[in-house]
């Protein structure tokens, strides 16, 4: 079967699926990390990071992954990437990772992220050329350079 894939903004229907897949991909480490206040979560999800910044990685006309990118004037945030569980592990993480880099270099900028430490994510991020910057108690910053 061959794939289709495309990718879209977020639409304001997408709010639940994405709020519902950061909680399935990351309650385990945020409730780690902090606990996991249910209200306070959805609240921040929904005003820290704008729908329509969201790009959705759709494959075969289902949505199965997401990023969202806020923009500073010497750097590009990736504030996060979710991909539904069933779809991790086949490259699909590095399929958006090297989509936010491809970005990064038409704007001459380094990508920033911050990842909990007990998130394996963090291991990624360092295979796909990270480097480590800075850190606190739960969380890694790290930084892509080009």
């Amino acid at each position: 079967m061959t794939k289709s894939i495309q990718w879209r903004s977020g639409l304001n229907e997408d709010e639940e699926w994405l709020f519902d897949l950061f909680k399935r991909t990351m309650q385990q480490y945020v409730k780690s990390a902090w606990g996991w206040d249910e209200l306070l979560q959805k609240e921040s999800f929904k005003t820290a990071l704008s729908i329509q910044r969201f790009r959705i990685l759709v494959l075969n006309g289902h949505a199965i992954g997401a990023y969202h990118i806020s923009k500073k004037s010497d750097h590009l945030v990736l504030d996060m990437i979710l991909i539904e569980p069933e779809f991790q592990g086949q490259g699909w993480g590095r399929s958006v990772l090297n989509k936010i880099k491809s970005e990064a270099k038409i704007f001459n900028l380094p990508i920033h992220l911050s990842v909990l430490k007990a998130n394996p994510a963090s291991e990624f991020h360092l295979q796909q050329g990270f480097q480590e910057f800075d850190s606190d108690d739960h969380s890694l910053m790290m930084r892509w350079n080009g």
